[in-house]
């Protein structure tokens, strides 16, 4: 059998490619066909522009950020004691850190200090999400009453 030969039969028994003896209409179909299947990949679909989806996705993310900021203050408020947690606000949660803003530094290095001896542990439990640390930032707008 020589090389054209076998190259023949390997083109017929391949539907994909389009054998030697097929019209060049049929050739021309197919390679319209594959740039067509290649240009449906490329593009990239169309934006959807409409107001209706941008606010479906600021609520979906508003109410993300709500559900975790709020369960998170509700379980600062209950595991950090009375006297430092009325000397801080929670500004916000994402990531696993948890930003809190305090009054002074004294508060601050307290605050870190039992943190670091256990009281992160208890609210990573009572948080039951994922929690990696607590950033604490003084915060100039807190005043004791």
């Amino acid at each position: 059998m020589l090389f054209s030969e076998s190259r023949h039969d390997m083109d017929r028994s391949n539907p994909v490619i389009p054998s030697r003896t097929a019209s060049r209409e049929e050739v021309s179909a197919f390679a319209e066909s594959s740039i067509e299947k290649l240009r449906r990949h490329r593009c990239r679909p169309e934006r959807n522009l409409e107001i209706g989806g941008m606010v479906d996705q600021f609520r979906r993310e508003a109410g993300r950020a709500r559900r975790g900021v709020g369960t998170f203050l509700d379980v600062w408020e209950a595991v950090v004691p009375p006297e430092i947690a009325t000397a801080t606000r929670v500004r916000g949660i994402r990531g696993g850190v948890a930003r809190v803003g305090v009054l002074d530094a004294a508060t601050s290095y307290d605050l870190d200090q039992r943190l670091r001896n256990g009281l992160l542990a208890e609210l990573r439990l009572a948080f039951q999400s994922p929690l990696r640390r607590v950033k604490l930032e003084i915060d100039g707008s807190l005043t004791r009453d």
